[in-house]
């Protein structure tokens, strides 16, 4: 019976694929077991642990036993009549077109269980077999339902399941297996659900390994092949033979961090307090899985530390690498060429990295890579719906999560525990690596309630993990530890309390959380932070209006001969209008015979090669070896988090508080109360501490009011009670770190109304902003606890199909990391005549694929990423003029999503598109901007 038949030159008989399968599962036990804790005796109990690999090789071989029977031959249809009629003892069965192969394989795998002595019962709940073959059914991504009592008792009952010699030949593939395999090891007990997901992991990948078009077509049988006994020996050890250079091609192997001194992974002798804290101390207290927790300011060397915990933790727990995840695409960016050049010390052998972002942020490399590597690759012969998961999953990115060494954004992560297809093998995908969560201070109540349930699954994974932030508040921190702990089993103490600057080690192994490590921080400062009101209007020139605020603030470096100064706005178009009214008087002060600084602009609404561009520039220009020209930079937050730049002001819109901390690491960043590594460079005007102006917005009578094109960046709660402790701080500076924990903590006290002293007016708005901030929270907690997956230890699970459904029907909405996310991808492309399409104004470099219906190549591909825009999703809507994308770009699992922007040139000579809001135009030193009427 026939496997395999599409794109290849014949039918791929269906017992050669299950034994491939089998064979790929035994080379990638071979390499990832060791790492993966979960598997290890102590979970399975000794029994079950010295027979998992034959049980696992087996199982995988089973992924696909469904396609033996009527439902599956029937889709070939000269295939299945051949069959039928050359032997007769294949009556033909009525044919089921909606009965899948994978769901066929549930229910006829439950019977070959008990046959082979799996404990049966009349419950799904409780019977053993029923539990893998719900778990094989899942192979494509989602769970098919638990079978009821009657189907359990007769699962061949069901049309298109096949009956007589379709039972036959299921028993007889399943005796093969068994056979070569040398499963003959039965499973007394259902395996604890991690396990099963972790299982199901290595089931999937060695179903698309063993799927891949050049791996089948070099064993196609030959004319006159037949199944006996010694043709299906010789075509298992060949295929045992090659799997392990098969699982080396894919990417799949380990990162093994090797035992060196600091200055060997990192370059520098001395570690800070912090480093050589964790450097002294933490390998006395770890005896396998844990998580370390560490708070600091930015700029206090956590990546180093965390980085040389990973080592310590991977090595006690055999880890097979490194997950490092972070909050955008732009600190994961800056974080995975950290990562690589740790990598480069560290490993023991090579190992693949990569870098991985959410299809929401994806930046120019990485888009390149995941489109170039969805037109290229190696085809997988499958259905088509899984072949497109494949190609993203094994080619997109070079192998993305799977790969040992691996940097991500958070959404990758968090979608391990939303009920969408694939889950499981993203919580695979973690299981073996040491994780470390960046920015963990980074998220809404939306994103937290996922981070908590995540670190649950890690924490049962037996997952070790490193959290890191530099403004956390207290209660935030010990939800962290505690969900962690509560997925491996215990129960954390009441008075856990993080300290600050200074890390923790909680032990998954038993629970206990040991006694927080406070350290001194050599980067402490004092921060002036100087609160000046703002009025916003068309009239720039009014006193108070933000522009003319800003204006007079840059006076200094604009009359000066030195100075660098970063202005940071809201949003994207705020940040365009500031550059261009400071652009325009830049300019009048040339022509009067100045010399005005160099204007830079940066945000997220660039082609990918531009923003590149711009981001590198700035970390060499600002960074810690930057020359540091006369330069006013204008830019969104997304400076904030990751880009190691130094400034001599900082000029800032209001943000939350722990934003606005975050934001100051930016201001003299190379600069503590001993040395400056730019003294020299500074002006005069900088001080003898860093400044930082806020920005707060008021109304034109002065009160404190959140501009509306701000929409829903920010909270308003959180806005207004960040600037009324700034304004009750008045000129006494921020200590950092001393007074970090206790600002972020104010800021979100209960009794915030009676700690600060507010008029009855102040109070009242920040009383009722609060209700909305809070009820909007809980709201999201809700909504959160339905959507999400189950705690990996609730009793629920012992039905699979709770990984791969809502507890709740939702709206497909609520599926997502970012709750409102709303993002697209766009590309700008410029009708030079009629039919003739280019990404480029000048008309040099035309579109790929948009003549013809071929493959877009993998050079192709990543020239196109180079050209792709974030926008808001809502830009896209109805009111949007898009073209079409042509037949070639659907073809690629990437490019099929993005968007053609049709640009058309003006009589002015510009070029002009029109999205949702309205006409946008396209300049590379502003980036894709509105035109307003």
């Amino acid at each position: 019976m026939w496997g395999k038949r599409d794109g290849l030159p014949g039918p791929y008989p269906v017992v050669c694929h299950l034994i491939d399968t089998a064979a790929i599962a035994g080379a990638l036990w071979d390499v990832w077991t060791a790492g993966l804790g979960v598997l290890r005796a102590d979970v399975l109990g000794e029994r079950v642990a010295a027979h998992m690999r034959s049980l696992v090789c087996f199982w995988a071989g089973l992924h696909d036993i469904g396609k033996v029977s009527p439902s599956f031959q029937v889709l070939v249809g000269d295939l299945y009549q051949k069959l039928v009629t050359e032997a007769s003892e294949y009556e033909q069965d009525e044919a089921i077109s909606g009965l899948r192969h994978n769901e066929v394989t549930q229910w006829v795998l439950v019977e070959i269980f008990r046959a082979l002595g799996y404990p049966a019962a009349d419950s799904a709940r409780r019977d053993v077999g029923h539990q893998i073959a719900q778990l094989l059914g899942g192979h494509h991504g989602r769970f098919c339902a638990a079978m009821r009592r009657p189907e359990l008792r007769a699962p061949r009952s069901r049309p298109g399941v096949g009956r007589g010699v379709w039972e036959e030949q299921c028993r007889a593939h399943a005796a093969v297996l068994r056979e070569l395999t040398g499963a003959r090891e039965v499973l007394r007990e259902r395996l604890p659900v991690p396990v099963a997901v972790v299982v199901l992991g290595i089931v999937i990948v060695a179903d698309w390994l063993a799927s891949q078009e050049s791996f089948i077509v070099a064993r196609m049988p030959g004319e006159g092949w037949e199944a006996s006994p010694e043709e299906l020996r010789a075509h298992w050890e060949r295929a045992v033979a090659d799997a392990p250079q098969v699982v080396r091609d894919a990417g799949l192997g380990r990162g093994l961090l090797e035992d060196r001194t600091f200055r060997e992974l990192f370059g520098f002798d001395e570690p800070n307090p912090l480093q050589a804290s964790v450097m002294k101390e933490l390998p006395e207290l770890v005896n396998g899985p844990g998580l370390v927790l560490c708070t600091a300011p930015p700029g206090d060397g956590k990546t180093e530390a965390a980085l040389y915990a990973a080592g310590v933790l991977a090595r006690a727990c055999g880890a097979n690498g490194l997950g490092f995840c972070l909050p955008t695409m732009a600190t994961t960016d800056a974080m995975h060429k950290r990562v690589s050049r740790f990598a480069r010390r560290a490993l023991r052998e090579d190992a693949a990295l990569t870098k991985v972002h959410s299809m929401a942020w994806l930046s120019s490399d990485a888009a390149g890579d995941a489109a170039a590597g969805a037109a290229g690759g190696d085809a997988v012969i499958t259905d088509a719906e899984a072949s497109t998961e494949a190609a993203q999953w094994l080619h997109a990115g070079r192998r993305g999560l799977l790969a040992p060494l691996t940097t991500f954004t958070i959404d990758q992560g968090l979608t391990g525990v939303l009920p969408v297809k694939y889950n499981v093998l993203r919580l695979m995908a973690m299981a073996g690596k040491v994780v470390v969560i960046d920015e963990a201070h980074s998220y809404d109540a939306w994103m937290h309630a996922l981070l908590l349930r995540w670190l649950e699954w890690l924490g049962a994974l037996r997952a070790p993990v490193i959290l890191l932030s530099a403004t956390l508040t207290g209660a935030a921190a010990r939800s962290l530890v505690e969900a962690y702990l509560r997925g491996a089993g215990h129960t954390v103490p009441q008075e856990l309390r993080p300290c600050y600057p200074g890390w923790l080690f909680a032990d998954a192994v038993t629970g206990t959380v040991h006694p927080p490590r406070e350290v001194t921080s050599e980067r402490e400062r004092a921060v002036a932070f100087e609160m000046v009101p703002v009025r916003r209007g068309k009239d720039p020139s009014r006193p108070g209006h933000r522009l003319a605020v800003i204006k007079d603030l840059l006076a200094q470096v604009v009359n000066g001969d030195r100075g660098c100064v970063l202005v940071c706005c809201t949003t994207v178009p705020e940040a365009q209008d500031t550059y261009r009214y400071l652009a325009d008087w830049f300019r009048r002060v040339a022509e009067e015979g100045g010399r005005p600084p160099e204007l830079r602009l940066l945000h997220s609404r660039y082609r990918a090669r531009d923003r590149a561009a711009i981001t590198e520039a700035c970390e060499r220009d600002f960074g810690k070896e930057g020359g540091r020209p006369r330069t006013v930079l204008v830019a969104t937050q997304i400076v904030e988090q990751s880009l190691d730049l130094d400034f001599d002001l900082l000029i800032t819109d209001l943000a939350p508080m722990a934003l606005l901390l975050q934001r100051s690491g930016r201001c003299q960043r190379h600069r503590d109360g001993r040395i400056d590594l730019h003294r020299e460079r500074r002006p005069d005007w900088a001080g003898a501490a860093p400044r930082v102006i806020v920005l707060n917005p008021v109304d034109d009578q002065g009160e404190f009011a959140v501009p509306e094109e701000w929409g829903g960046v920010y909270d308003e709660s959180l806005l207004h009670r960040t600037s009324r402790l700034l304004h009750a701080r008045g000129a006494e500076p921020v200590q950092i770190p001393g007074d970090v924990q206790a600002l972020v903590d104010a800021v979100y006290a209960e009794d915030f109304t009676s700690v600060v002293a507010l008029d009855e007016a102040n109070a009242r708005r920040i009383v009722r902003a609060d209700g909305e901030r809070l009820g909007g929270e809980a709201a999201q907690r809700q909504t959160a606890d339905l959507v999400m997956i189950c705690s990996p230890r609730d009793g629920k699970l012992r039905d699979l199909r709770n990984l791969s459904e809502a507890q709740a029907k939702v709206s497909s909405a609520w599926l997502t990391t970012r709750l409102g996310a709303d993002s697209e991808r766009l590309v700008c492309v410029y009708e030079q005549s009629p039919g003739v399409w280019t990404l480029d104004e000048t008309g040099r470099i035309p579109v790929p694929g948009m003549e013809g219906r071929s493959r877009v190549t993998r050079d192709q591909a990543r020239l196109i990423a180079e050209y792709m825009i974030p926008v808001p999703g809502r830009y896209c809507g109805e009111e949007a003029e898009l073209l079409e994308p042509p037949p070639s770009w659907d073809k690629n699992a990437v490019l099929r999503d993005w968007k053609l922007l049709p640009m058309r040139r003006a009589s002015d000579g510009g070029w002009y598109g029109r999205l949702r809001p309205g006409q946008v135009t396209y300049q590379a030193n502003v980036g894709l901007q509105m035109l307003y009427p």
